[in-house]
């Protein structure tokens, strides 16, 4: 970490020195001032190591995004305790790390988390389609500390204290050593399984204050998002977060945005792009988006629905977060086939692991924000991202793709992250997603490029092969002739995975080899 003071500390500082200043408003318009923060999660503090909590041991966190989850988050980790974020998607992953890397002591949850994996609630959310893949948290385990926020439901522990019966303190204990582990999340790619990223309270901390500097944010500033590696910063220095729920429809975050007159908003450029065609508040001039790839497309676009707006591309990931951020200008001078991601942050530095011959190879990250290691594994200083670039003589990074998502045809590499976005603004009348895949030989190992489509207006026979029709003709002003799919599919719905809709190949896969409409010419 560098100079400046872990993000508990900082917090505690601003809440003792500005109490009524207001931190964080929700979609509700309920306030909670910085005062009420850090009383908040002192309290938890507080009650979690008079119950024996002690450094090293983990608290499972599933709370939905609020107030109350990020006090939660940051009392864990005053008392000692290490984060364990609940992912219901982290299955075998969440209990190897509750056996070997933080033992769990403790929850911090939401009642409806307890409601939901005891019947009969589990037994029809087992039955419905958006969750009956879920494997909510066993928060059954005997001994554990629990501590609930919602309203009163069956399933609680008898033993739970809820929020509003945390024992009030008004000395926090001290932070401690910044290098211990205080994160444990969860990521996953298109196909990979769950890994277990453990980030150490340094590292947590040179992320925020890296992205208060990369995004211009200061205490005049009303940041607006769901994610909370935005919203720190802001808090950090001294903003207002306004706090959208995760499920917010762009109309709803939209809305939100205008209300508290923000200044700074950060989202996944679809649901950036969704919102401005509605027209974006008087108040925001500044969007940062990030989660996905940030195009010269995407920022095009932007630019034609909100002039005059700052833009800035957020490239991190889970490991690492931020590590560069681009300027819309820098997006839109990027080169074919590759999309700037501007210069790495200070403290930063990139190394292009096996270039080939265009110089192309993975892009390895060490940085003070880097995750200190995978769970089960040994620390490392690098971080291979997965992803594939090029690093440019004047330090620029540009992104060409996802390694995993690289379709190999002969001798030609393909990059579909850098086709889709601009197919998708070109056919916008028609297309309203779609997904490039490889579909392997089973022999030979080489290619079949296929192009699912999912049309605006359902699927039909005459829509499938206009679908086709429309796709070929358009293929030369969006990409080489050497990327040009083998064959065009129109399906209901593209697979994809989780809150980023990461999309899952596989699936994929398997749902274009069903069978192909449209080949191509």
């Amino acid at each position: 970490m560098t100079g400046e003071a872990d993000i508990v500390t900082t917090l505690l500082a601003r809440a003792a020195a500005e109490p009524q200043r207001v931190a964080v408003r929700d979609h509700r318009g309920r306030s909670v001032t910085y005062g009420e923060l850090g009383t908040d999660l002192t309290a938890v503090a507080a009650h979690l190591t008079t119950h024996g909590l002690v450094r090293g041991d983990g608290v499972l966190l599933a709370v939905r995004p609020s107030p109350r989850a990020v006090a939660a988050a940051l009392g864990v980790v005053l008392a000692g305790g290490v984060v364990v974020v609940a992912d219901p998607g982290a299955g075998q992953a969440l209990l190897d790390v509750r056996r070997r890397t933080a033992p769990v002591r403790a929850a911090v949850a939401d009642t409806v988390v307890h409601a939901a994996t005891r019947r009969p609630f589990s037994t029809v959310l087992a039955r419905l389609p958006a969750t009956s893949g879920l494997q909510l948290p066993d928060l059954s385990a005997p001994g554990l500390v629990h501590v609930v926020t919602g309203p009163r439901l069956p399933g609680v522990p008898r033993s739970a204290t809820r929020w509003e019966h945390l024992p009030r303190s008004s000395t926090p204990p001290g932070v401690g050593d910044p290098a211990r582990d205080a994160l444990v999340v969860f990521t996953s790619g298109s196909t990979a399984a769950p890994r277990a990223v453990v980030h150490t309270l340094a590292s947590l901390s040179a992320g925020v204050h890296a992205a208060v500097s990369a995004l211009g944010l200061d205490a005049g500033a009303v940041v607006h998002t769901d994610q909370l590696m935005i919203g720190l910063p802001g808090l950090v220095a001294g903003a207002v977060w306004s706090l959208p729920p995760v499920t917010a429809s762009p109309a709803a975050w939209l809305r939100q945005a205008g209300r508290e007159s923000a200044t700074h908003a950060y989202a996944v450029p679809a649901k950036v792009l969704a919102a401005a065609t509605h027209g974006l508040p008087p108040s925001l001039r500044h969007v940062a988006m990030g989660g996905a790839p940030v195009l010269p497309a995407t920022v095009r676009r932007l630019a034609r629905l909100a002039p005059g707006v700052d833009v800035r591309a957020v490239y991190g990931l889970t490991e690492a977060l931020p590590v560069a951020v681009a300027t819309g200008d820098e997006v839109l001078a990027s080169p074919v086939a590759r999309t700037s991601l501007g210069r790495p942050l200070p403290g930063v530095s990139v190394r292009i692991d096996a270039p080939g011959s265009e110089g192309v190879g993975e892009i390895v990250v060490r940085a003070p924000q880097a995750r200190q290691r995978l769970a089960g594994e040994r620390p490392d200083d690098e971080v291979r991202t997965g992803d594939l670039g090029e690093l440019l003589p004047d330090g620029t990074l540009l992104l060409a793709g996802r390694a995993k998502n690289m379709i190999i045809r002969g001798q030609t590499n393909i990059y579909p992250e850098l086709v889709e976005p601009l197919l998708l603004e070109r056919l916008s009348e028609h297309v309203r997603d779609c997904a490039l895949v490889g579909v392997p030989h089973p022999v030979t190992g080489d290619e079949r490029v296929v192009l699912a489509v999912v049309p605006v207006r359902g699927v039909t026979e005459r829509l499938a092969r206009e679908a086709s029709r429309l796709v070929h003709r358009a293929w030369p002003a969006l990409a080489d002739e050497a990327w040009r799919p083998d064959d065009v599919v129109v399906v209901e719905s593209v697979p994809r995975r989780g809150r980023s809709g990461a999309l899952d190949l596989e699936a994929l896969r398997a749902l274009v080899t069903d069978g192909r409409v449209g080949t191509a010419p």
